[in-house]
């Protein structure tokens, strides 16, 4: 039931990072700002705006952190195995709540 709940949060904290910099008011002006500074149709511009595609980037970290601290078996119980298979479960589900929002 732990690993449940850990896995859980740590989807919930890759979900609403990636909203805070993809889509909310707060982060809207220094987002704005990083793609004025870009050159036209630039990948990194695109990625601040695509959430499923921030999320794959905010999940890799999430997921290497969730396994090196948490102290639940692992599956595989190596981390080249676990740490991309979690990062992209993570970033799916992300993907999927996005869904749920209503749009603005």
């Amino acid at each position: 039931m732990t690993g449940l709940i850990e896995i859980a949060v740590v989807l919930f904290v890759v979900a609403r990072l990636t909203r805070l910099i993809v889509a909310d008011e707060i982060t809207r002006r220094p987002r704005e700002a990083i793609v004025r500074g870009l050159p036209e149709g630039s990948a990194f511009a695109y990625l601040l705006f695509c959430r499923w595609c921030l999320s794959v980037w905010i999940a890799a970290p999430a997921a290497a952190g969730w396994w090196h601290l948490s102290a639940v078996s692992r599956w595989s119980g190596y981390w080249w195995v676990d740490v991309p298979t979690v990062a992209l479960a993570l970033s799916y589900a992300t993907g999927l709540l996005v869904r749920a929002e209503p749009e603005e």
